[in-house]
């Protein structure tokens, strides 16, 4: 559609006042056709622009006159070419050209058909002209204001579209904080219509937010948290007032306002997929492991608690975050809490929060616990043996009623979490002494899975070692190949107390001292010193191993390299490449 047709309705009623005005007939044409008209003009609006007629020829099609006066239509010698040519009823004729942004987009034209229009126009040939130039500037003044009328709606819909996609409420408030505008995400949050918030006043719906600062100086408040009730459920909202301001004048407020279930919970969510770890990625070959990780993988699916048992370092952590990554709860946050690093009287807080004023010294905000923070998600409680024997109870209704209590609260807030205990000591032994409650250790028994110690995991000890060698290595950018025969032998026979993470520290200890290109046990901590190590010869198949794996270690696993290995070995290409595949080392 044409910019004048887009605006036929004013343009035709600009021609009517003119014809009533002037008793005239008045006709307009776009690029295309005849869009407004008076007298018998009226009947040909829709027609389409004759192709040799005057304003096809003299306006659009290179002449480029902008005012065209007619004296004689059809007998005169500019209307020749046009197939009206001594037929045309029109006896006299003022056309003005019609623009907008340097271009011409229309024609507006005065028309004469009998004696009285003819002696008018006749009598203010140039009067007219001007008139009707001035009669063609108010269309496209006319057509500039509908453009704008059409841009500000479009940046209207715009601003609509942006509003009600972004993941945070959003009200526009005026200078009276009365609501002009609201957003679909806050329209869900406060579970009301559009038409039931408009024009009502923020306090309607937040009464408790703080507005003087922002009315009186332009000042806006802080981020203030706002409880907000819908179905007797309390939702707990983060408002922030931004003040608009047009040529220094306060015009408005923007009213931002977040969950803050939510966006504690994409923090988290962001956290867990930095700290994201897969059965996957949890190193081990011992079969007896394998089968540890795939009992693990099966009970992942399910939301059954989980209970982590075995001894110190043995990676109940890293067990429960590959429960949660094999999960359906992996978008979700995954919050991890040591019950015994956090003293017993800050516990309670940190598990479940509380609110503002609840106790001396308490944030005027209140805090939301790990319960609350883990919503949706998985609850990690490490050390769970430490937990206070008055807390146990609290933390049972939680994972019974699936519902918490903040500490001065006084209405349970509802929460959908997965709980994964760990500990290394015997719960059963603990409830025996009553050090733990009984009804508590069934609830977190429901699936115990016990985490194998590294001395019973074989050569896992070889495989790990070898992990943390080329992590640390790269780390510390040293080039070790791995362990001497005498350090793995050393492995092999300690005891472990610490298991991995025992293992860990010390390859990274050693990584620190060694020079050389092996791990030497002169480089190994004091521990390792005095461990027996059983004697045994090694077979001849064991030393060609080790003494191949290691030539190819130093010299590389190219081709060039195993060429220069077998070399300093004393055997052939031929050789090398027929032990690498007798004992699978490639």
């Amino acid at each position: 559609m044409t910019l004048l047709a887009q605006v036929k309705h004013v343009v035709q009623q600009f021609a009517e006042a003119v014809s009533a005005a002037l008793k005239v007939d008045v006709e307009v044409y776009d690029r295309q056709e005849r869009i407004a008209g008076t007298g018998k003009a009226r009947e040909l609006i829709g027609r389409p622009i004759l192709e040799n007629g005057i304003i096809s020829r003299f306006v659009y099609q290179g002449a480029g006159q902008k005012k065209i006066i007619i004296d004689n239509p059809g007998k005169d010698e500019k209307c020749r070419p046009c197939s009206y040519f001594g037929l045309c009823h029109y006896r006299r004729a003022v056309y003005a050209t019609i623009e907008y942004e340097d271009g011409v987009i229309g024609v507006i034209g005065i028309v004469a058909e009998n004696d009285d229009q003819v002696k008018l126009i006749e009598y203010n040939n140039y009067a007219m002209l001007e008139f009707v130039d001035k009669i063609a500037n108010l269309i496209s003044s006319k057509v500039k204001e509908h453009q704008m009328l059409r841009q500000v709606k479009t940046y209207a819909e715009l601003m609509g579209t942006v509003m009600d996609n972004i993941d945070k409420g959003v009200a526009v408030l005026n200078k009276r904080f009365e609501i002009v505008d609201i957003n679909k995400y806050l329209l869900e949050k406060l579970a009301v219509s559009k038409n039931r918030v408009q024009g009502r006043h923020i306090h309607d719906f937040f009464p408790a937010l703080v507005l003087n600062k922002a009315k009186a100086a332009g000042i806006t408040p802080g981020c203030q948290e706002i409880v907000y009730t819908v179905s007797n459920k309390q939702i707990y909202l983060l408002c922030t007032l931004k003040v608009i301001v047009v040529n220094e004048e306060l015009e408005g407020s923007l009213c931002l306002v977040e969950d803050y279930k939510d966006t504690t919970q994409l923090a988290y969510a962001i956290a867990s997929k930095h700290n994201d770890i897969g059965l996957d990625d949890i190193v081990g070959d011992n079969p007896q492991f394998v089968q540890f990780k795939d009992r693990v993988r099966n009970v992942a699916i399910n939301d059954s608690t989980v209970l982590l048992t075995g001894e110190t370092g043995t990676g109940k952590e890293l067990f429960a975050r590959a429960l949660h990554s094999a999960s359906r709860r992996k978008p979700q946050p995954f919050v991890a809490i040591n019950c015994g690093a956090i003293p017993e009287s800050l516990l309670e807080s940190e598990l479940f929060g509380y609110e503002k004023g609840a106790f001396t010294g308490a944030s005027q905000m209140g805090k939301h616990g790990k319960f609350f923070m883990a919503n949706k998600g998985t609850l990690f409680l490490d050390e769970i043996e430490t937990l206070p024997l008055y807390l146990q109870p609290k933390l049972l209704r939680a994972i019974e009623r699936k519902e918490i209590e903040r500490i001065g609260g006084v209405r349970g807030i509802p929460i959908d979490v997965r709980i994964i205990g760990a500990t290394n000591v015997r719960l059963d032994e603990l409830v025996k002494k009553g050090e733990f409650r009984e009804d508590l250790f069934h609830r977190l028994n429901v699936v115990t899975l016990f985490i194998p110690p590294l001395r019973e995991r074989g050569r896992d000890v070889l495989v790990l070692a070898e992990y943390f060698v080329n992590k640390f290595a790269e780390r510390f950018n040293k080039k070790i190949l791995g362990l001497s025969a005498e350090v793995e032998n050393i492995f092999l026979n300690y005891g472990w107390g610490g298991n991995v993470r025992e293992l860990q520290n010390a390859i990274e200890y050693a990584i620190n001292m060694e020079k050389g290109d092996y791990i030497t046990v002169d480089n190994l901590p004091f521990q390792f010193k005095e461990v027996k190590v059983t004697k045994r010869i090694p077979t001849l198949e064991e030393v060609e191993m080790d003494y191949i794996k290691k030539a190819l270690d130093f010299y590389g696993w190219s081709e060039e390299g195993r060429i220069t290995a077998a070399r300093q070995l004393g055997i052939s290409r031929a050789t090398i490449y027929r032990k690498i595949k007798k004992y699978e080392l490639a």
